[in-house]
């Protein structure tokens, strides 16, 4: 009997998509805070999205017209689920209303950790980068990931309890994406995980009285750096990484 850990060390990796043209939803919700979107305001987002299910993560993701990338993708999304030990869907959707990514907890498809929404446009711009691209993209999606882990252990709740912005999730979920880039580091050495840092720097802003503030640039780096050296330097393991994590939010 395959088990469920299994699947996902296997490279199990599933892959909701959207709409072969573009999809406009008019039922979106407007209020949406930061890149978490509850299980009512992701249904304007998840209508009409099929499912696809990856079973070795060499299937190529047929949405960004270059297939080297795609099939790379592929991998590394069944590799970030293998890291954070979560098996969410994972939806290109379109960001008409705004380049972005969004975590949410309604699972589209039975038996995943909810699904992980990624904007065509968003994908477009940073493969447009000079900077290794496809790196780029890993660490918004290990950012997405690491929120889909938050959900599994409740940690949102925990580390926003009695805060007017949603900074403290959003720094752990870069904390664990730098994790990530970490043990990727160490699978192979010549990753070069700076670009996660310098990608989450991009998406830093300072409207600190806003309650969708992300963090500075300067904090969103520094988190990032701190969950590499968690994972690569002092060799921590997950369970490790969400407490750490969470003393590590709460301290700012």
């Amino acid at each position: 009997m395959i088990t469920r850990r299994q699947t996902v060390i296997d490279g199990l990796l599933t892959i909701v998509f959207g709409c072969t043209a573009p999809c406009i939803c008019a039922s979106r919700e407007t209020h949406k805070i930061g890149c978490v979107l509850n299980s009512a305001d992701a249904n304007g987002y998840l209508e009409g999205v099929n499912a696809q299910t990856f079973s070795s993560g060499t299937e190529p993701i047929p949405r960004s017209g270059n297939r080297n990338f795609d099939i790379a993708l592929a991998h590394t999304l069944a590799n970030i689920s293998q890291t954070f030990e979560v098996l969410p869907g994972f939806a290109y959707y379109d960001d008409y209303d705004g380049h972005n990514a969004f975590a949410t907890p309604e699972a589209k498809l039975n038996h995943t950790d909810g699904t992980v929404l990624f904007g065509q446009g968003l994908l477009q711009n940073l493969l447009s980068g000079e900077d290794h691209p496809a790196i780029s993209v890993s660490a918004v999606c290990a950012h997405e990931f690491g929120h889909i882990l938050q959900f599994k252990h409740n940690l949102i709740n925990i580390v926003n309890q009695g805060q007017a912005t949603v900074k403290r999730s959003e720094l752990q979920a870069d904390y664990l994406a730098g994790y990530y880039a970490g043990v990727k580091k160490t699978q192979r050495q010549d990753f070069n995980a700076a670009v996660f840092a310098t990608t989450q720097h991009s998406f830093g802003d300072n409207m600190k009285g806003s309650p969708g503030h992300h963090g500075t640039p300067e904090e969103r780096a520094a988190a990032i750096v701190a969950g590499f050296k968690l994972s690569y330097n002092d060799r921590k393991n997950l369970s490790d990484a969400l407490v750490i994590s969470t003393a590590y939010v709460r301290g700012i």
